[in-house]
């Protein structure tokens, strides 16, 4: 935590020291008898009343999530309700802030938090007033809960809100980034798919091969359409103007009858693909001007970005079923180019391979560069055999590349971790398993590939 944290803790924990001592003893050992009696049962009331809730299932759902919920809200509980000493405080609080940082990283809604925490503290009042005490330590008892948990509960909105400005800033640093990158060039690159794309539906139509009319939100440009368009524009009509003619093109490809008249079907369609290149012209047009930060040595996005887009990744992947993979990938041996032939020349070696990477990837996926000699790619729409299969695309590509040291030949070598989205709603799990797989790589001998289990 920086420094302005560490004052906001501070002022905290001796609100809470403060509020052991002050409490009447009887009425503090009811209430740690009380919450260590029915931390378990309030746990499962707890998840029952917020599973009935359609906000709350993209974070219960998942399987590996609702398994260890239960108990580790019950030890939190418990752990609420330990004792008053101020290193228990401290670490009550450290705790907390990271639990509000994990419920911004997930984008749990602060609605859902405040009326969990409302279940607990009126299943505790409620056991309290059922409880042998006189009417003075039931009042001191209740109120000692509730403002404890008050308190907690002001930790974890710090850390949320903290978060969440944050990646309001990031959002807006991304899209300068984003936009500030060679949109031209970018721009040419989508238009050549979108045509490619219509050249390839227009020979399907003409031999009367529908089935192999391909899908315009599969392709490389639907792909960029859909996941990194608002991105790197925001909410534009213009973006909003493409997507009609995307989802009426796929809509109108749908229909056979609509394609009886093959020559004024096609004529139809080759003026929707162009207004749509004009209108992503247009867009393009209007952000050129726009400069943006970026890693100073690969230009690739740093992990800074990382929060902006893995949530809104996530959002897609459990709304409409739509996963996506990270790869985690490490150049092999490159502290040997450093020691051998100095950081300059690793300098380069790293930038040639950020650029080898990029090229070689979809327009609607990421790279970042992930630190040091690490690099990370998300991979948008992915199954995991399809991203095994780019991901051993990728470090053949790596394996077969000549790059240049000092105006000498070298090849390098990259291993490669893979994980798929699972669903669950914190991203960095995904990354973490990832990571895990890319060290199962390196311990194999490096130069492969390691999909996670």
């Amino acid at each position: 935590m920086d420094t302005k944290q560490d004052r906001k803790a501070a002022i905290l924990a001796e609100t809470l020291v403060s509020l052991w001592v002050e409490t009447d003893g009887e009425a503090v050992e009811a209430a740690i008898r009380i919450a260590g009696e029915a931390a378990d049962d309030i746990a499962d009331l707890f998840y029952t009343v917020l599973m009935q809730q359609p906000d709350a299932n993209a974070f219960l759902n998942h399987a590996l999530v609702h398994e260890r919920l239960r108990p580790s809200l019950a030890r939190w509980i418990r752990a609420m309700f330990r004792d008053g000493e101020r290193a228990t405080i401290d670490a009550i609080l450290e705790q907390n802030y990271q639990v509000g940082l994990i419920h911004a990283r997930i984008n749990i809604p602060l609605t859902l938090v405040n009326a969990g925490m409302r279940i607990i503290k009126k299943e505790l009042s409620r056991r309290i007033l059922a409880s042998p005490l006189s009417r003075e330590m039931t009042a001191q008892a209740i109120l000692f809960v509730s403002e404890l948990l008050d308190t907690v509960l002001d930790n974890m909105h710090e850390a949320y809100l903290g978060d969440l400005l944050g990646n309001v800033r990031q959002q807006q640093s991304l899209k300068m980034f984003m936009s500030g990158q060679n949109l031209a060039l970018e721009g040419e690159r989508l238009k050549s798919s979108l045509f490619d794309w219509l050249r390839n539906t227009v020979v399907a139509i003409y031999t009367g091969n529908g089935a192999a009319i391909p899908s315009i939100e599969a392709s490389d440009f639907g792909l960029w359409l859909n996941h990194k368009a608002e991105l790197t524009f925001g909410r534009v009509a213009e973006l909003d103007a493409i997507r009609v003619r995307t989802r009426t093109i796929a809509a109108t490809l749908q229909n056979t009858t609509a394609m009886a008249d093959a020559a004024a079907f096609v004529r139809a369609l080759n003026d929707d693909v162009t207004q749509m290149a004009y209108l992503l012209g247009a867009v393009i047009d209007k952000a050129l001007e726009i400069e943006g930060g970026r890693d100073p040595l690969t230009r690739l996005l740093t992990r800074r970005f990382m929060p902006t887009i893995f949530q809104r990744e996530v959002n897609i992947s459990l709304r409409h079923g739509k996963p996506f993979a990270v790869l985690l990938i490490d150049a092999d041996h490159f502290k040997a180019i450093n020691d051998t032939h100095g950081h300059q020349a690793g300098d380069g070696v790293l930038t040639a391979m950020a650029e080898l990477l990029h090229s070689n990837v979809r327009a609607g996926d990421f790279v970042f560069r992930y630190g040091g000699e690490e690099f990370l790619i998300l991979l948008t729409e992915m199954d995991t055999a399809s991203a095994a299969v780019k991901a051993e695309r990728l470090r053949t590509i790596v394996e077969d590349h000549v790059f240049s040291l000092a105006g000498q030949p070298l090849r390098i070598t990259a291993s490669i971790g893979v994980a798929l989205h699972d669903g669950h709603p914190d991203y960095e799990h995904t990354v973490r398993r990832a990571d895990a797989a890319l060290y199962e790589a390196k311990r194999q001998g490096r130069n492969r590939v390691v999909i996670a289990e």
